[in-house]
């Protein structure tokens, strides 16, 4: 008895629109995460930068509390983005890959610290008589803690999970060479601004400025991701044996294949099928 079986080599195309749903969750992650970052530590420390702050966040504790929230909320984006770009970003350099999901857990991971102590200052501040014992020295010292956990986070090791994400956009072309190098740019240019605020550089120009860049970037590569998703990407090198068929990682994440030797309309043809013969 002989038996023939059909294996074939193309993921089902179910696949890839889960990919362009990915890419439309990650530029909505983006925004959601810029805006919690921006409203949320606006109402924190509008509280926390006045002179009696211990005093003013006992009377806003509901402005505290919903910053905090926010600030939660923008470390859960944060992982999210990270998560969700890995299956996609993995084929085109694993280790940075990795490298970029690390960088922005540990991003998450300070920005959760500075939150946290946001809310020791509003319980602090709930207890009058504690407060006044202390004479303010534990709610300088954990307002400094914030102040250094959140410029970390949100500086340094942001601008270098920027440099290894956009890294890996340019590399793989997922996006237009443009976008991604303005990413790169952008975010030497705020690892330069963390590395002059740690070392009290003082310039007649506002070093903030440098942060400009990253940030409109990121809102540019949303918009795109949720309007035109990732793009094809860069080819990956051939498999062992040289074999011609279009990449499994690249058709399974969603991208549309080359189209097959010999198919002169230049539509996809069946993938030819290899023959296993048993015989029994």
């Amino acid at each position: 008895m002989t038996t023939s079986t059909q294996i074939r080599t193309r993921k089902p195309e179910s696949e890839g629109v889960s990919h362009r749903a990915t890419a439309r969750v990650v530029g909505v992650l983006f925004i959601v995460a810029t805006a919690t970052a921006i409203i949320g530590g606006g109402l924190v420390m509008q509280v926390l930068d006045a002179p009696d702050y211990l005093v003013q966040a006992a009377d806003h504790q509901g402005q505290v509390v919903l910053g905090v929230a926010l600030e939660f909320i923008l470390a859960l984006s944060v992982v999210g983005i990270a998560a969700l770009l890995l299956p996609v970003l993995r084929p085109h350099g694993e280790g940075s890959a990795v490298g970029y999901v690390a960088m922005r857990t540990l991003e998450a991971t300070f920005i959760l610290m500075a939150s946290t102590t946001a809310l020791l200052v509003l319980a602090l501040g709930r207890d009058a008589g504690g407060a006044a014992a202390v004479g303010g020295s534990v709610g300088d010292a954990l307002l400094s803690a914030r102040e250094w956990t959140y410029f970390v986070g949100t500086m340094p090791v942001f601008a270098v999970s920027a440099v290894i994400l956009n890294m890996l956009l340019f590399r793989s072309r997922l996006v237009p060479a443009w976008l991604s190098v303005w990413g790169l740019v952008g975010g030497l240019l705020l690892f330069a601004y963390a590395g002059a605020e740690l070392m009290g550089v003082e310039s007649a120009i506002p070093l903030q400025l440098l942060a400009a860049p990253i940030g409109l970037q990121e809102m540019v590569l949303a918009v795109w991701l949720i309007t035109k998703g990732f793009t094809h990407p860069a080819p990956l090198p051939p498999a062992p044996g040289g074999s011609a068929l279009p990449d499994a990682r690249l058709v399974g994440a969603g991208f549309a294949a080359p189209p097959v030797p010999g198919d002169a309309a230049g539509t996809s043809a069946p993938l030819p099928a290899r023959q296993i013969t048993s015989t029994s």
